[in-house]
């Protein structure tokens, strides 16, 4: 069994190198690691499958959401994604009939209110998200 695990690690390991980052495997290494050391305490076989497939789990669990919050924590925004948190005049009332209207560098935006509450022309909005082809705005006080 401890040839076994060896060769679930190493090809785990290298098929996360070959794929650069994409965190294809990662936790199979972690879980085979882990079951080699059992084997070398000579733990029974079934113990060993069983801590492989819980280790992997749990590593993938952990290792997932971590890696993309710091790996991939670093987007910056582009296209209409940058005018989310921009602040703007409304040239047309939002009513609950009617959509409003913002100019932002030099691109008129239909818009709504986030709260589906009127907001009067003139009005200085923010810019919270972007729906299709509006923009979802709240009313700065």
């Amino acid at each position: 069994m401890t040839l076994l695990w060896i060769i679930v690690a190493v090809g785990s390991i290298i098929i996360e190198l070959v794929t650069l980052g994409n965190l294809i495997c990662i936790w199979f290494s972690l879980g085979a690691l882990f079951s080699l050391v059992l084997s070398l305490l000579k733990v029974g076989e079934i113990i060993q499958y069983v801590a492989f497939f819980i280790v992997s789990i749990v590593a993938m669990l952990i290792i997932r959401p971590l890696a993309n919050k710091y790996l991939r924590g670093n987007t910056v925004p582009t296209n209409s994604d940058r005018l989310i948190g921009q602040k703007a005049q409304l040239l047309e009332p939002i009513n609950l009939n009617s959509w409003g209207k913002v100019s932002i560098s030099g691109v008129d935006w239909s818009c709504v209110s986030e709260d589906n509450s009127p907001i009067e022309k003139d009005a200085i909005v923010k810019i919270v998200a972007i729906d299709g082809a509006k923009l979802i705005v709240k009313k700065i006080d």
